[in-house]
């Protein structure tokens, strides 16, 4: 969600986002990030996943939109609590690491962090 870092030995701050998904009474999925306060649809939860993910992809090239989740990462830095919104403060290996870990369930249809 942020800029691949450049080398250095400067640490990453790393967001884990677990998404909700809510059943509507007509039948559509509501999904969304717990803190945002946006949310789409879809006509399952599969379509309702592929439109969040759309989303947030289209959000993160606004750049205020950017400053404003990278503000509330550093509430939850200094103490805020949302279920689902978890921050890290990573060294250089262990973003590495995470980053291979995350492609590796990508490409296996896994879900990160859902083990």
């Amino acid at each position: 969600m942020h800029p691949a870092p450049q080398g250095g030995s400067d640490p990453v701050v790393h967001v884990i986002q677990r998404p909700e998904f809510v059943d509507q009474a007509d039948g559509t999925v509501r999904a969304y990030y717990p803190g945002e306060d946006w949310y789409v649809t879809g006509k399952d939860r599969t379509a309702a996943g592929h439109a969040l993910t759309a989303e947030v992809d289209r959000r993160m090239q606004d750049p205020n939109y950017v400053a404003q989740h990278f503000a509330m990462a550093q509430r939850h830095l200094d103490g805020e609590h949302t279920p689902g919104f978890d921050v890290q403060v990573l060294d250089q290996d262990q973003y590495q690491a995470r980053t291979s870990e995350i492609g590796d369930a990508l490409r296996e249809g896994r879900t990160p962090d859902s083990e």
